[in-house]
């Protein structure tokens, strides 16, 4: 009886592929797992950064065309860019002045704790407006003036 079974091969090729089958199927479901819990790690740790370093204007330097900004958080925070968007005096009219200042070669960094940072401007503006200071991982600024 027992020879008979072990000469009998009908359906081990089946058994065969459906063990392989559910070998490979664990094996991706574990890949994605993992893929999905590393990707889970970093945005909470992108997000514990972001939320780590505020940045405000503090002021506007009229007389060295600067604008002073402070990071009260625990983190530095490294500036990227910032906007002038000075208005027109006449209501109506077109900005004077709505641009962007990449400033991430310079790389201006302003450190963690409260220390200041001023950081000159290539533009004047003369009359009313805002200026946005923008960070890089998304942080930013408003300042009216």
């Amino acid at each position: 009886m027992i020879k008979r079974l072990l000469k009998n091969k009908k359906g081990t090729a089946e058994v065969i592929g459906s063990v392989m089958f559910i070998v490979i199927l664990l094996f991706f479901f574990t890949n994605v797992y993992l893929w999905h819990d590393a990707a889970v790690k970093e945005m909470n740790d992108f997000y514990g950064e972001k939320i780590n370093s505020p940045i405000s204007i503090k002021a506007y330097d009229s007389v060295n065309h600067a604008l002073v900004i402070e990071n009260s958080g625990g983190a530095d925070a490294i500036i990227s860019s910032y906007w002038i968007d000075e208005r027109a005096s006449t209501s109506g009219a077109p900005d004077v002045k709505h641009q962007l200042f990449d400033v991430l070669p310079l790389h201006y960094v302003v450190k963690a704790g409260g220390t200041p940072l001023s950081i000159p401007l290539s533009y004047n503006p003369a009359g009313h407006g805002t200026f946005r200071v923008i960070t890089t991982i998304g942080n930013y600024a408003l300042f009216d003036f």
